[in-house]
């Protein structure tokens, strides 16, 4: 039986349970056994000591009777209370195994020698002056005994011999101890062997324990026998039930379920579910082929309308390119013409020139775009070294930088491998970054070229750092997408398509890598570059350098 499965959790759970039920009656049972048992003791003990009270008093109130003969002459017999109480208590002891005992700190007879736990008692009534009767079990030589002590208060009949004035003899021979009536006097002591009350406590306490897990496995067998004939099995044949319903078969029969209350109600609800998911399936089936032909129409016409629109955007993108690099070259050989004089037109022209460069970067990205997700773009990978495409991005962005007084540089952390890649499209990636950096850090501040080699990995980390505006944590999942600008006051006024980062993006993946940005808004940005430089393979001898992207 598993341990997940229900059956064996509710066994647990009850097992548990009645475990901890029972268990807590025996410790009660033998708890109240043991209690009786003492409860006996005590009221033996308690009977016993006052036997030998009521022996003592009937001594007492014939004294005169026992010391007078029948010609009324006084002649003392020796049997006082407390003697007659010894010769009792030596008898009593020659018959059983009791012991009772007369008892005092200051004795007259040797035989009433307090033991240790008697003076302790004696000594404890007198430090409280509230002597009340005392018991608890002691051990020894190995033996178990109750030990029972009462105390004697004087009373009338003691007086004669132990009351006042203290130290004249009395009848005995022995001096007076000076008692008023009702004072402490001593005590009884009374030890009952414990053996056969303890073998009988355990006895009783086995009796109980073997009834008690003969009903507990009585309980359990017929628990478990119920649960899984009302519940186990009908639920193991509805799961079975369930496994020919997920596996597609819809005609499930739970005519062997023997169930009985909520679970065959469960079981005739499952069936009718069955039957509806049925019906359902057959209605959906012919939904579905409908639905499917609907869809592979409709992405035919959208395959049709995207092969229509990146071919558009390539033919508009050339088309667009070649009068706008005539414009270009018109307006730089214009400029060369111009007096330097006619300051005014010059810087017209200027503005013409940087209009149309950099609407011709947007009109290249929007063809290299085109042909990416057209699959006609290539890479044409060569052996190259990564110095030499940082220091031409560095040859065109310092100059930029240098206007905003923006402390431009370039380190490299590591010496990094010559590897084969298409050096154009990773200098596109790394010059938009870079070209980003400058063109949003606000004067005075830094940019940063950082590059290391991991040497583990076999991966090129570029890293653009700038003290720029930063990005909005709310706009970094955005920021590759296309057409995709920051939609913030900083931002705004800054111009951009939003297809730099979007066509960096992809040149780097093109090569195997990635690109990610740890950004604050205030703070700056970190762009990220990985470029893993054995994606491909070295070109051998005659190959051509040109490879599908």
């Amino acid at each position: 039986m598993s341990r997940h499965n229900l059956s064996f959790r509710f066994m647990l759970a009850t097992t548990l349970i009645i475990v901890s039920v029972m268990a807590a009656h025996f410790l009660w049972e033998h708890y109240q056994l043991q209690r009786q048992a003492y409860a006996e003791l005590k009221e033996k003990a308690q009977v016993i000591t006052l036997q030998l009270l009521a022996t003592r008093e009937f001594i007492s109130q014939h004294q005169d009777r026992i010391n007078y003969d029948s010609l009324g002459n006084f002649e003392f017999k020796g049997l006082n209370p407390a003697a007659v109480g010894t010769g009792v208590n030596q008898i009593f002891g020659r018959w059983t195994d009791y012991t009772i005992k007369q008892t005092r700190l200051n004795t007259r007879n040797p035989l009433n020698e307090p033991d240790q736990f008697e003076r302790a008692v004696l000594l404890a009534y007198e430090e409280t002056m509230k002597p009340v009767e005392v018991w608890d079990r002691q051990e020894i030589n190995g033996k178990h005994y109750f030990r029972y002590i009462r105390p004697l208060f004087a009373n009338e009949s003691c007086l004669p011999c132990h009351g006042e004035p203290a130290g004249k003899f009395d009848i005995a021979g022995y001096p007076r101890e000076g008692y008023e009536l009702g004072e402490y006097a001593g005590a009884i002591s009374v030890m009952i062997p414990m053996d056969s009350f303890i073998a009988n406590l355990r006895s009783n306490s086995f009796r109980q324990l073997g009834f008690t897990l003969l009903l507990l496995g009585f309980s359990l067998t017929t628990i478990f026998l119920l649960i899984n004939f009302l519940v186990g099995r009908p639920l193991d044949k509805l799961k079975m039930a369930a496994v020919e319903v997920g596996r597609g078969n819809l005609q499930v029969d739970i005519g062997g379920i023997n169930a009985q209350g909520e679970i065959k109600e469960l079981a005739i609800q499952f069936k009718d579910m069955a039957d509806q998911l049925g019906v359902l399936y057959d209605d959906l089936e012919g939904e579905v082929e409908k639905r499917t032909e609907e869809l592979t129409l409709a992405n035919e016409k959208l395959s049709a309308l995207n092969v229509h629109k990146s071919q558009f955007l390539a033919t508009m993108s050339h088309e667009l390119r070649t009068p706008l690099t005539s414009i270009i070259a018109f307006a730089e050989l214009l400029e060369e013409q111009l007096p330097e004089k006619e300051g005014i037109n010059h810087q017209n022209i200027e503005e013409i020139k940087k209009n149309g460069e950099q609407l011709l970067v947007l009109i290249n990205d929007l063809l290299d775009l085109a042909q990416i997700e057209a699959g006609r773009y290539q890479l044409h990978l060569e052996t190259m070294d990564l110095v030499d495409v940082i220091e031409s991005v560095e040859r065109l962005v310092a100059p930029i930088a240098q206007k905003k007084a923006i402390d431009f540089s370039s380190t490299f952390l590591a010496e990094v491998p010559l590897f084969r890649a298409d050096p154009e499209k990773i200098r596109r990636a790394v010059l938009n970054l870079a070209d980003n950096a400058v063109k949003f850090t606000p004067h005075n501040g830094k940019v940063e070229i950082v590059v290391d080699f991991d040497e583990a990995d076999g991966e090129v980390i570029i890293k653009v750092i700038d003290t720029g505006i930063g990005i909005s944590t709310e706009g970094i999942p955005y920021l590759f997408e296309r057409f995709r600008q920051l939609d913030s006051s900083n931002a705004r006024r800054y111009r951009g398509s939003g297809l730099g980062l979007a066509l960096t993006k992809e040149l780097l993946e093109m090569h195997g890598g990635w690109i990610k940005v740890d950004s604050k808004l205030e703070e700056g940005s970190t762009f990220i570059l990985g470029l893993p430089i054995g994606n491909f393979e070295f070109k051998k001898e005659g190959e051509d350098a040109t490879e599908r992207g």
